[in-house]
């Protein structure tokens, strides 16, 4: 009742009636409310660099080991604790991988101290250097891609005469089938009459072509890229490896960068360096590599491991006997999933699918690290596999860094290069754009062979560093959560009980994330769906998302349940404990 005195009009209390229906709620835009930051990077992300076409710091068009020092910052934005350099050693061709000279780096690169410095640098910002060392072969050819010059190399010398040192490095025969037939060969022992292949042996020639004086009937064996650019190491029996000349030598060659600061390896090739890839003979002598170089770290004053992960280009069925002998293997697998998933807008099945592969390599080795990653320097571009979808391209970066595993990002991908192999591997290995003006990228290593399409100003770093919803922008953001929630950076993955593999549900993947003391559980949401809007119901606590990528809408239902709405290409995780 109005008081006395008052203008107002008199307003009687009138009762809700109880059988008034309840107003409906309206379903609030999910927005994301992420912990703060410690400054701990302890996602283990590492980076994949091209030191040839990275940062060029000296403007010759080669990118060089000052060039990353200075861009550290940047790496360091993405919150990345390790840069695999590709190989840094003098070779025959510019990408590396025809080493000339185990014990040097290439000139065009810089010099030790240069490498150092990068060492050191990375360090004081808690970034590791892994080294990509090729154990499968040597350069077969006595020259340098950036000079033209002719070295003296180990095959060089192997092809002098038979009785030159490193003539057991390399294996030769004058009849490689025979021999091969008759045991006498111990890379390819267990194969026996079925492990000659007449496109893996090539002869000897002399002067500036294979880098040889040998008599012309002896022929060398190289299993990998069926070309006679590389010669194959000679190890002999698999159990006995670390005896061999090749292996002392090479191992010496590693002692030299350990002691210089690196903390790691990505071994290339390694199915390829015993000729059966399914038998244990690889896994026994990455094995013995392994030891050698986890010692020569420890030696150092390391109480954690050397850091070791192969190259083993098969799915994962194939890869898991390698854990045997390497604490890592690329998980190619994982990639070739999720591009389905993507691609197909089916992906109810990929936490069952990521938890089988972890199970199948734990039954080979205690506590495996699975090296997740999407392409490579070897394999068409991510954005070009996904149609060139930023959508899908943003996603993709989602599901990397929300699932268990070690992930890796690969020059370029963080801006959404595009490219394919098909008129060589040049054209995804595109020098990274800094700047709006495209200076790096206009010549260089690789010769101006990138597509020109993609080389608008949107795509550079400094485009992409001010437009918050670019390529970039989500890598950083999905970064930082890896990096803030130890569930996400070192968790243990597992199904969610109602959406995993139900086929009315087929383009949600939906899983847990827990952290090792169990104290706290993040609850990831991927809809790959390309149109529409999918419901979801939870009995799980939505109440506190920290990461979201596209749209979303909740509400919070009267039994307590919570009803999510998730837009096309959307991605979202929950803290729910």
């Amino acid at each position: 009742m109005a008081s006395c005195g008052s203008d107002d009009p008199v307003k009687p209390d009138v009762p809700d009636s109880p059988d008034a229906p309840d107003k409906p709620e309206t379903p609030a835009a999910v927005v994301a409310s992420p912990a703060a930051f410690d400054g701990n990077k302890r996602a283990g992300t590492t980076y994949q660099l091209l030191v040839y076409s990275f940062a060029d710091s000296d403007g010759d068009g080669i990118g060089d080991f000052n060039g990353i020092t200075k861009k550290l910052g940047y790496l360091d934005s993405l919150g990345v604790t390790a840069i695999w350099l590709s190989p840094i050693h003098p070779a025959s061709s510019y990408h590396g991988y025809d080493v000339t000279d185990y014990y040097a780096v290439n000139p065009k690169f810089g010099t030790e101290k240069d490498f150092k410095r990068l060492i050191d640098a990375a360090h004081e910002k808690d970034i590791d250097i892994y080294l990509d060392y090729v154990l499968n072969h040597s350069s077969a050819k006595n020259t340098l891609w950036y000079s033209n010059e002719t070295v003296e190399t180990w095959f060089t010398q192997a092809c002098s005469s038979t009785t030159n040192p490193y003539r057991d490095y390399y294996i030769f025969s004058k009849d490689p089938k025979n021999d091969i037939a008759a045991g006498k060969i111990d890379m390819i022992a267990t194969e026996g009459a079925n492990g000659y292949n007449s496109g893996q042996w090539f002869k000897v020639r002399s002067g500036s072509g294979a880098a040889g004086q040998l008599i012309s009937d002896q022929t060398y064996w190289h299993s990998h890229f069926w070309t006679d650019w590389f010669a194959d190491f000679n190890y002999g029996k698999a159990s006995q490896a670390s005896s061999s000349p090749a292996f002392k030598d090479l191992a010496k060659s590693a002692d030299k960068w350990i002691g210089m600061g690196i903390d790691g390896m990505r071994l290339d090739a390694v199915k390829h360096i015993y000729h059966n890839e399914s038998s244990d003979e690889n896994p026994t002598f990455l094995a013995q590599w392994h030891e050698h170089c986890d010692s020569a770290y420890k030696a150092q004053g390391h109480s954690d491991d050397f850091f070791m992960v192969g190259e083993v280009f098969s799915e994962a069925s194939s890869v898991a006997r390698y854990y045997k002998g390497l604490p890592s293997c690329f998980e190619f697998s994982f990639w070739w999933r999720l591009k389905d998933a993507l691609n197909n807008q089916v992906a109810n099945t990929f936490p069952s699918t990521i938890l089988g592969y972890e199970k199948l390599y734990a039954s080979q080795r205690a506590n495996p690290v699975e090296s997740t990653k999407l392409s490579n320097h070897d394999e068409d571009r991510t954005a070009t596999d996904l149609s060139k979808s930023p959508s899908k391209e943003k996603q993709a970066c989602a599901f990397l860094l929300t699932a268990p595993g070690k992930p890796f990002i690969y020059q370029g991908e963080e801006l959404g290069y595009y490219g394919t192999k098909t008129n060589g591997d040049e054209y995804v290995r595109t020098p990274i754009m800094w700047d709006m003006a495209g200076t790096q990228v206009a010549s260089g290593a690789l010769g101006g062979k990138v597509d020109k399409n993609m080389l608008t100003k949107a795509i550079s770093v400094e485009a992409q560093n001010a437009n918050p919803s670019s390529v970039l922008s989500v890598y950083k953001k999905f970064s930082r959560l890896r990096n803030t929630y130890p569930a996400l950076a070192s968790g243990t993955m597992s199904e969610h009980d109602t959406y995993n593999g139900k086929s009315a549900y087929k383009t949600i993947a939906c899983w847990y994330m827990t952290s090792a003391d169990d104290s706290e559980k993040l609850l990831v949401v991927h809809n790959v769906a390309t149109t529409g809007t999918q419901s979801l119901t939870f009995r799980d606590d939505l109440s506190k998302p920290v990461a979201v990528l596209g749209r979303a809408t909740s509400l919070k239902n009267s039994d307590g349940t919570y009803t999510l709405n998730m837009s096309s290409n959307t991605s979202i995780v929950f803290q729910i404990k």
